[in-house]
This record gives structure tokens, C-alpha cells and sequence, in this order.
């Protein structure tokens, strides 16, 4: 239970600044519930088809470091290398869209943008050799209680 309140709140450390900066793009309340109800009925139904993957497959997905696509090269082996890519190329677009959007938000000018952007490819370089599981482990609990502050922060903000 607490990891999953610790997961969700990993997530929304990431997504206030990707929210941030669209806002410019979305004009009134309408807009912000069509768009909310569309990405619903979307994660819905992508949340169940990789559980309906993950229920076939015979093996502890707790020891597998990315069970999707152990579940997916089990059910369609020809399909894991598509299944490689797309995750590759989700993993990308976010790290992309939410470096630019910190960027924008903390950046005060072009030069600090410039010095920011030119800090985050050193660290990602240096980071990318402790290996993925390794910064889950150490940053998913670190940055999970910095997204529940945040989130405590941003209700009581909201409340009169």
C-alpha cells in the first residue's frame, strides 16, 4: 500500500511540471475535463491489457526487473522487440517533455536554460551507469515523499 502511494506521488513529481507548462495551451474548464476523460478511458484501457498480459504469465513478476515485456515475449515472442521499441521510445519522450518542461519553469533566461539543459546531460550520463533498477530502488522513495509534500502542499493551497 505505502509503495503505491509512494509510486503515485513519484509520478506526480513529474507531472506538475509537464502540466505547468501547457496550461498556456488550455483555455477553460471544457477543455480540461474533455482532455482528463480522454486520457482516463485511455490508461484504463491500456492498464488492462497489461494486466490481462501479466495474468498469463507463470512466474514471480516480483524477481523480473520488466515483466511486460517478459509477459509479452511469452504470449508473442515476435512482438517483444516492438514492445522494446515502444517502451524505448516512451522513455525518451518523457525524459524529453518533462527535462524541457523543468526547464522552462526554472529556467530565469536563455543563458540558464543553455547551463540547465548542458547539467541534466552530464547527470544522465553519470546516472545512466548505475543502472535503471538501482535508481528506481534508491529514487522511487526519495523522490515519492517529495511528491507527497508537494501534493499536501498543493491541496492546502487549494482549500480557503
Amino acid at each position: 500500500m505505502i509503495t503505491s502511494i509512494l509510486y503515485a506521488s513519484y509520478n506526480s513529481v513529474l507531472l506538475i511540471p509537464a502540466l505547468i507548462s501547457i496550461r498556456e495551451y488550455i483555455k477553460n474548464g471544457k477543455d480540461i475535463k474533455y482532455i482528463a476523460s480522454i486520457v482516463t478511458i485511455i490508461t484504463i484501457v491500456l492498464l488492462n491489457i497489461i494486466f490481462l498480459f501479466l495474468i498469463n504469465v507463470d512466474v514471480n513478476i516480483e524477481a523480473l526487473e520488466m515483466p511486460a515485456v517478459y509477459a509479452i515475449d511469452k504470449i508473442c515472442h515476435s512482438m517483444k522487440n516492438l514492445y522494446g521499441i515502444i517502451i524505448l521510445i516512451s522513455i525518451f519522450t518523457t525524459a524529453i517533455s518533462l527535462g524541457i518542461s523543468f526547464l522552462k519553469d526554472v529556467s530565469k533566461n536563455k543563458d540558464s536554460y543553455n547551463r540547465l539543459a548542458i547539467l541534466i546531460c552530464i547527470t544522465s550520463v553519470i546516472f545512466s551507469k548505475v543502472g535503471f533498477s538501482n535508481l528506481v530502488g534508491l529514487f522511487y522513495p526519495i523522490l515519492g515523499g517529495l511528491g507527497l509534500l508537494q501534493m499536501v502542499q498543493i491541496i492546502f493551497k487549494r482549500l480557503p
